[in-house]
């Protein structure tokens, strides 16, 4: 399987709430970096910290979807991907529109890493304030 396949595979169970498939593709020591600006900054770890990162988002924004654009860059342990990412504040109603791109790292056919860029993530950040 290509880090493409997996990524699309990941996308949809995903999409599905289907944490158990998630939890078989991720590494024990998984571990996703999110920038420390957003309201859910930090290291996620594990599928039981990949729960909680999904659950921080939903509640901080309605209607949020990740969707893949391009895949870019694969090599024998990486993959970067470009994603449209929308959904709207549930504190302020205010949208959200932005691009980021994300280094997805494997080990053993297991993800091991995530590290998102956002494109713009003082404009994110100032769509959940007032």
């Amino acid at each position: 399987m290509t880090h493409q396949n997996f990524c699309e595979r990941f996308f949809a169970a995903l999409e599905k709430g289907d944490f158990e498939t998630l939890g078989s593709m991720l590494a024990p020591d998984f571990v996703c970096h999110e920038a420390e600006s957003l309201p859910y900054g930090g290291k996620w770890r594990g599928i039981d910290g990949w729960k909680a990162l999904c659950k921080a988002i939903v509640t901080s924004w309605k209607g949020v979807k990740a969707t893949p654009i391009e895949f870019l860059g694969e090599t024998p342990d990486t993959i970067v991907i470009r994603l449209s990412l929308v959904g709207f504040s549930r504190r302020t109603g205010k949208s959200l529109d932005t691009t980021v791109l994300e280094l997805w790292r494997f080990r053993d056919g297991q993800l091991r890493e995530i590290i998102p860029y956002y494109w713009d993530t003082a404009a994110l950040a100032a769509a959940d304030r007032d």
